[in-house]
């Protein structure tokens, strides 16, 4: 859990500003009212599925909380800072392909991790 919680006070902010309770948020984004709460105070970051819901729900983009994923650490990788930043200015379609792309390597990863060799 970072100290900053800008993205949780950037998005209670405009939940509030649009007048919606977290519970009115939650049932938009089809997430448990809890999430909401727990991410505007911080004690929660969302994974990108439940972090998407949300986003669609306020019809907004990752930069309007605060998100700017160009300033993310890290660590030099290249690769993480592209992904995300494919990630952020993908449509919903494209996300949906991508999720299934990532659960599709997973399973395979999965696979590997569960055989043991002989």
């Amino acid at each position: 859990m970072s100290k900053d919680n800008s993205f949780g006070k950037k998005l209670k902010k405009i939940r509030v500003a649009r007048g919606l309770s977290q519970a009115k948020l939650a049932e938009m984004a089809d997430v448990h009212e809890k999430h909401i709460s727990k991410i505007e105070t911080g004690r929660f970051h969302p994974n990108f599925e439940t972090l998407n819901k949300i986003l669609n729900a306020l019809d907004i983009k990752l930069d309007t909380v605060g998100l700017n994923l160009e300033n993310v650490s890290t660590n030099d990788n290249p690769f993480y800072l592209k992904s995300m930043q494919i990630l952020s200015n993908a449509d919903e379609q494209e996300l949906e392909y991508y999720y299934s792309l990532l659960k599709t390597a997973q399973k395979g990863s999965d696979i590997f991790k569960n055989k043991t060799l002989k």
